[in-house]
């Protein structure tokens, strides 16, 4: 089962994410500038990232954040704040409440370095007061990293306080980081779909994630950017693109997802190259992920797909509820 650490931002876009969908105009984004919570929570651009990770709670089986203040959506499963059983999602309070509270002094003890407090203070320019809240948050995500060996998603400053924190304590198992490279496949995939490879709505994430067939297209998408980062040359970044391109013309995908780019202009704005060039260059790559498992292709339209399916559903629900309600 695969696992990741949403750090900052793309927790904080996660979680604006939640907010909006869930409260509408009373979402706790409209703090953002007047507390300083929020602020530091989900970050002024925070809309900016909620694409990307949309994308990564999608691939990825299991989903961990640093817990917070904010709103949290309904399951059909379970009322626990702890774990979304549909979302994979976990924000665990009981494993996090200590390092928020400092109760044994340890995040007192690093916010004490020189070298964390001149990136919190300088480089994020995090006011004093929170200062311990994200630090605390810092620590949480490498503490997990260590504890599910899973890799944690985050901005490179947040990467530059998880390394100056090893340097000091020295533990034997290192968080891993998601290479930046791994980010820029998903964006460029995402640009190449029409950006539609995340669902319309929170109601769509919830009713689309634990689709077997998504998350069986899902997982070879994330042994696709697996292989990618194994071998993060030019002519594999282009042959991942050729073959999206390829694989969509040759399933129709196009057909199935509205609003799509145009294939052709929007694939040589992005890697400024031609179809023959870029079939020349993919190589064994290229045959890797040109077989039958290489269903990652398709991941939007099955979204999609599973989107239609979900909604019929619940009108038929619907119909089903109004009907019963009727009185003879």
């Amino acid at each position: 089962m695969s696992k990741i650490i949403l750090g900052y931002p793309f927790s904080g876009a996660l979680y604006g994410y939640l907010s909006d969908q869930i409260a509408k105009e009373h979402s706790h984004t409209n703090a953002i500038g007047r507390h300083g919570y929020y602020t530091t929570l989900y970050g002024k651009k925070y809309k900016n990232f909620v694409e990307t990770s949309l994308m990564f709670s999608l691939i990825f089986d299991e989903v961990f954040v640093t817990p917070a203040d904010n709103h949290w959506p309904a399951s059909k499963s379970t009322e626990s704040r702890d774990f979304h059983p549909e979302l994979g999602l976990h924000a665990e309070w009981d494993a996090y409440r200590n390092l928020f509270n400092d109760t044994d002094g340890m995040v007192t003890h690093y916010l004490n370095d020189q070298t964390i407090k001149e990136i919190l203070t300088n480089s994020f320019q995090i006011p004093a007061q929170y200062q311990q809240m994200v630090l605390s948050s810092i620590v949480y995500e490498l503490n997990l990293s260590r504890k599910h060996r899973c890799p944690i998603l985050c901005s490179n400053g947040r990467k530059r306080v998880i390394e100056r924190l090893i340097e000091i304590d020295r533990p034997a198992i290192h968080p891993s980081t998601i290479s930046q490279d791994k980010i820029e496949i998903v964006t460029d995939y995402m640009k190449v779909t029409g950006l539609l490879l995340s669902p319309s709505s929170l109601e769509n994430l919830i009713d689309v994630k634990p689709d077997a067939q998504i998350r069986d297209y899902a997982n070879a998408f994330l042994g696709m950017l697996e292989q990618y980062q194994r071998s993060p040359s030019k002519p594999n970044r282009m042959a991942i693109l050729d073959l999206a391109r390829n694989a969509i013309e040759q399933e129709k995908v196009s057909k199935l997802v509205s609003g799509l780019l145009n294939w052709f202009s929007t694939l040589f704005r992005l890697v400024g190259a031609t179809p023959l060039s870029m079939a020349s260059k993919g190589g064994s790559f290229v045959a890797n992920w040109s077989a039958d498992g290489a269903k990652w292709y398709a991941f939007a339209g099955e979204i999609r797909k599973a989107e239609t399916k979900a909604l019929l559903v619940r009108q038929i629900e619907d119909l089903q509820r109004q009907v019963s309600e009727e009185k003879e």
